[in-house]
């Protein structure tokens, strides 16, 4: 078709490699079916996925190397914008917003793992807005993968603040009447957390980089600036509803075992 783009509609820079897309075929073949039962054609959001872990890798280097280099222990801030200020300036988000929600002790403890998803889910959002990479985050098997650690980790934080039995008691309600009423109710809800968080942030994604797809097609200069600024707008935004919903869904778990435990 004319004017289409020679990456293909899945296609990024990766693609012009020699040989990659035999490789994908070979893999996709091996792996059959996505969880959205699509044949992994290409996996072009996995090559992406691990293209931003890649990223961040090098970042966290980046980063040791700069407080190695300050010999304060990071107390002085970066002049300028690097990886280390880039890092600091997304942690320090992310703990601000966490410490509101479940408190300081606790958000310094989760801090690991909101703020290794806010970096990946952010730097993934970003690269959507860069012509010739996709977001990996526009795909459900990326994003049910990330929910899936968030509903994982909220379960088991609940039953280790508690123990096992103590923790489950509360999805049968106050009394143990309600029981047959509660429990499916609380199970269902709970079950609603992962895949509401993976289709929000997909559909938003994906709807945002097929904006900017089309903007860029039909007028690739100064027009599309707009809209890739706005773009920039929502990446941010998806990324701080996607962290703040899973502190709270482990705030709450910790805060029910506690008071089950009182």
């Amino acid at each position: 078709m004319a004017g289409e783009s020679p990456l293909g509609e899945h296609g990024t820079w990766f693609h012009l490699l020699p040989g990659l897309k035999n490789v994908e075929a070979t893999i996709a073949h091996k792996l059959g079916h996505s969880a959205m039962g699509e044949e992994l054609h290409g996996l072009p959001h996995v090559i992406m996925g691990l293209f931003v872990i890649v990223l961040l890798l090098f970042a966290a280097f980046r980063y040791r190397g700069h407080l190695a280099v300050a010999g304060d222990g990071g107390v002085v801030p970066e002049r300028k914008l690097n990886a280390r200020s880039f890092i600091e300036i997304v942690s320090e988000a992310a703990l601000g917003m966490m410490s509101g929600v479940m408190g300081r002790e606790a958000a310094k403890y989760f801090l690991p793992l909101i703020g290794s998803l806010a970096l990946f889910i952010l730097v993934a959002n970003l690269l959507g807005l860069v012509p010739g990479f996709l977001p990996a985050t526009d795909n459900l098997n990326t994003t049910l993968a990330l929910g899936a650690v968030v509903f994982i980790v909220t379960h088991i934080y609940g039953v280790k603040k508690h123990g096992f039995g103590h923790y489950f008691a509360h999805f049968l309600g106050p009394v143990w009447w309600l029981a047959p009423l509660m429990l499916p109710i609380e199970l269902i809800s709970h079950l609603a957390r992962p895949l509401s968080l993976a289709l929000r942030l997909m559909g938003n994604m994906f709807g945002d980089h097929t904006v900017l797809a089309i903007f860029l097609g039909l007028v690739p200069f100064v027009v599309p600036i707009p809209i890739m600024l706005l773009g920039v707008l929502v990446c941010i935004v998806q990324t701080l509803v996607f962290c703040l919903l899973s502190v709270v869904y482990i705030g709450l778990a910790i805060e029910q075992a506690e008071e089950a435990h009182h």
